[in-house]
């Protein structure tokens, strides 16, 4: 009886498992799951939202083509300025009160954003909007990504990654790049006018993100937030408020001493000043730059839609190619090699986007599935690296930190690439981060060499260590 027990007992105890990808302790399956579906369905309402804005731009407000460029930098500008302010708090506020609330929230906003979006009267409005969607973006990025890192043992974060890449290409895939480009053709030949077709593309994606957040509500398990125990006497509230200030500026200081005595994730802190700016420049101006070079060669902006949703579902289609591939990969070897690597490629990748004499062509497609998969390379790098080195208790603080400076970038890159678009080319915001992306990986080389001459190891902190993982 007793060893029935015991066998019992070390079944339960033993880690679930998708396939050869081994869970975190006590993450069920089904979790994994709910999560993947409703965080894909949030970078997809973010996506296509990115898509139509030049659809809203040229056929809903009528912006003049010379200064679709500018306004697209602008906008982006204000809504990651507004994540530069919010991210890190909200890295914080995870870590205190859990992500669920949090990722209802970002979901909730996306799909108010994507509601609103076609019925802006003027640029004032889009200003408004992005400024609103910045908040939900910063709830987002405090709160999806840092779990992926709470569901899988550290041996599987490589493989895992690859699961999370396929998962969200698909979606993506099918509701932007085949569903979602082509709707506003399918409701303008089904007897709406342009910008009817366009509004209610718009208000559908919006649907489907209030959906994924009631499923958050409903079915994905809660956080377990650190708190007092059961039957402490809570403090006044301005007592907790000033205690949890210390406490947030606190790990700010220990993440920050982490990264002096952790050369590996002083890599990814470095860098961080440029690995969001690509996501940023292509979903401000790809589309765009099909969009108005479409219409010198006679595309109509329907068509041109369609175009940039095959475009955008090329790019996903690395999400098939590259994570099953590079997961194990990752597992197996340097991660920090690997992530320095596609710094390299992702460059590279941009730099050949003034090659594209014209967006009917093959060389767009093309680009896309250069660009595509050297943006996967460096995701599923970054994030595998970040996964084995930041300090397991302080993940969402680290990961807003890095947000933070990344964002500080982005927010400088977004305002300069729309004049680059308008005044010296289209294909120009592309050059400056290939441009980016070589300088920084130069950098971060140079950083590793000056680490090493000085003997720097990679240590844990006092009270919080990494996760044990591949070492460099």
């Amino acid at each position: 009886m007793n060893r029935r027990d015991s066998s019992i007992s070390c079944e339960q105890a033993a880690p679930a498992r998708i396939g050869p990808i081994v869970l975190a302790q006590g993450v069920p399956v089904r979790e994994v799951f709910v999560f993947l579906f409703i965080t894909g369905i949030a970078v997809m309402v973010s996506a296509f939202i990115n898509l139509m804005q030049p659809y809203v731009f040229s056929e809903m407000i009528g912006i003049a083509p010379e200064r679709q460029g500018r306004l697209a930098g602008q906008l982006m500008t204000v809504q990651q300025a507004v994540v530069l302010v919010c991210v890190s708090f909200a890295g914080a506020l995870a870590d205190k009160i859990g992500r669920k609330a949090l990722l209802v929230f970002a979901l909730a906003g996306y799909s108010l954003a994507a509601v609103a979006y076609p019925l802006a009267g003027g640029v004032v409005t889009l200003f408004v909007i992005r400024f609103f969607f910045g908040i939900a973006s910063s709830t987002h990025t405090a709160s999806g990504p840092p779990k992926f890192y709470d569901y899988v043992d550290n041996g599987s974060r490589g493989k895992f990654m690859a699961l999370v890449m396929i998962f969200y290409g698909l979606i993506n895939i099918l509701m932007v790049g085949v569903i979602g480009g082509a709707l506003p053709g399918w409701l303008n030949a089904a007897g709406y006018d342009v910008a009817q077709a366009g509004t209610f593309a718009l208000w559908l994606c919006g649907a489907v993100g209030f959906g994924a957040a009631i499923v958050t509500a409903l079915f994905l398990l809660p956080d377990r937030p650190a708190g007092p125990p059961p039957g402490t006497v809570r403090a006044p509230l301005m007592a907790r408020a000033t205690s949890g200030f210390r406490d947030l500026t606190r790990n700010f200081g220990r993440i920050l001493g982490y990264t002096r005595t952790n050369r590996r994730f002083g890599v990814l802190l470095l860098t961080s000043f440029v690995v969001r700016t690509d996501e940023a420049v292509v979903g401000s101006f790809f589309a765009l730059w099909i969009t108005l070079r479409g219409a010198q060669e006679g595309v109509s902006t329907t068509e041109a839609l369609a175009i940039a949703g095959t475009v955008m579902a090329l790019m996903r289609v690395s999400s098939f190619v590259v994570p099953p591939i590079l997961g194990p990969i990752l597992d197996k070897v340097d991660r920090l090699f690997i992530y320095i690597l596609s710094l390299v490629l992702v460059g590279a990748a941009f730099l050949a986007a003034p090659l594209v004499d014209s967006v009917t062509g093959w060389g767009i497609f093309l680009l896309a599935l250069f660009i595509g998969h050297a943006e996967s390379t460096q995701t599923i790098a970054q994030q595998a690296l970040f996964g084995e080195e930041a300090p397991a208790d302080l993940r969402g603080t680290a990961y807003g930190l890095l947000a933070f400076f990344g964002t500080v970038s982005v927010v400088v890159v977004s305002f300069v690439a729309g004049y680059l678009f308008d005044i010296i080319g289209l294909t120009a915001p592309f050059v400056m981060i290939g441009v980016l992306h070589m300088i920084f990986s130069v950098v971060a080389l140079a950083y590793l060499g000056v680490c090493r001459r000085r003997g720097g190891a990679d240590s844990p902190l006092e009270d919080g260590a990494a996760s044990v993982g591949v070492s460099g």
